[in-house]
């Protein structure tokens, strides 16, 4: 019974923790783009990845500004260490499309099911937190969008 309440509480405690520390990490927004239509806002978000470094990711929180569906586009460039990454050769992977509701925010993070919508940005050392960030510059070219 012990056990089993200690359990519970850690498991609470745990939680708290992990989703004061995603609230914080994603409430510091700065706006990338906008429009009468959308806006693109992106922040940095650490993601567990193994036992001995996290991954920092870029994510981005869409919001459609507009009472109709409608279809995001837009590429992406990165730079890493200092130097572009070649897209031309896989145009396709760093292309990316969105359908959004009227009014709908889409914001992307972690999980496996939307983390197309981020970019890497390092690793993280667990016990030390020493960042070792590999992206030194991202931009979203070609942004269209598309009543649906």
């Amino acid at each position: 019974m012990k056990k089993t309440l200690l359990n519970n509480v850690c498991l609470v405690c745990a939680t708290f923790l992990l989703s004061n520390n995603l609230f914080s990490q994603s409430n510091n927004w700065q706006e990338y783009f906008g429009n009468d239509i959308v806006k693109i806002e992106y922040s940095y978000q650490t993601c567990e990845f193994s036992s001995t470094a996290s991954q920092e990711l870029v994510i981005f929180k869409i919001s459609n500004l507009s009472n109709d569906n409608i279809k995001l586009n837009y590429s992406t460039k990165i730079w890493n260490n200092g130097k572009e990454v070649e897209t031309e050769h896989n145009p396709e992977e760093f292309r990316r499309n969105i359908r959004l509701q009227a009014d709908e925010v889409f914001i992307s993070n972690c999980e496996i099911t939307n983390k197309e919508y981020t970019i890497f940005s390092g690793f993280i050392h667990n016990i030390t937190q020493e960042r070792y960030p590999t992206l030194t510059k991202f931009e979203l070219i070609n942004i269209t969008t598309e009543n649906e």
